[in-house]
């Protein structure tokens, strides 16, 4: 079954984080987050494509993490609790998962996957 990938509008994105997602191909679209994080963080999402990527890089460039996931259903921005995360939602035909990628007050990234 097929799901669509839902995703914020742009707008919403740059009001909570102060970027704008930057157009990295036909249906991608690339948060790169350094300028309001200090860290050399981008997050990716390809709505068609219903996929999301994070890459956390050191300043010399060495990966502290590097992540790629098919099967985004929703992408959200939350506020709350004196945090604002990027969210997002996977459904497979065995799993789902969320990843949450914290943005404010620091980076912090957690990510879940339970068989359905």
């Amino acid at each position: 079954m097929y799901k669509e990938f839902v995703t914020p509008d742009p707008q919403d994105i740059v009001n909570a984080l102060g970027v704008e997602a930057e157009i990295t191909g036909d249906t991608q679209r690339t948060l790169k987050l350094i300028d309001v994080t200090g860290e050399y963080l981008t997050f990716s999402f390809d709505s068609v494509g219903r996929s999301v990527s994070v890459s956390w890089c050191t300043s010399s460039g060495k990966d502290i993490l590097r992540l790629f996931r098919e099967g985004a259903t929703l992408l959200r921005v939350v506020e709350e609790g004196g945090e604002t995360q990027l969210l997002t939602e996977f459904e497979t035909q065995d799993t789902t998962a969320e990843l949450r990628v914290c943005i404010f007050p620091e980076v912090r990234i957690a990510d879940r996957t339970l068989f359905s």
